[in-house]
């Protein structure tokens, strides 16, 4: 598997974990966990973004 199909899986993966943590932080009563949520759901933007970045490097 090359880079680039790599990052691809990845990234698809990380933005279904992401949905998924969306949905969580909706469904969530206590305010620290809606806000462990929205972190997590940050940390992963911040992937995103770097693999978009390489993605576009390749």
């Amino acid at each position: 598997m090359d880079e680039k199909m790599m990052l691809t899986y990845n990234r698809a993966s990380l933005k279904m974990i992401r949905n998924n943590l969306h949905v969580y932080a909706t469904e969530a009563s206590e305010p620290a966990a809606q806000n462990t949520y929205h972190e997590s759901m940050m940390k992963i933007d911040d992937l995103l973004a770097n693999i978009d970045q390489k993605l576009k490097q390749l």
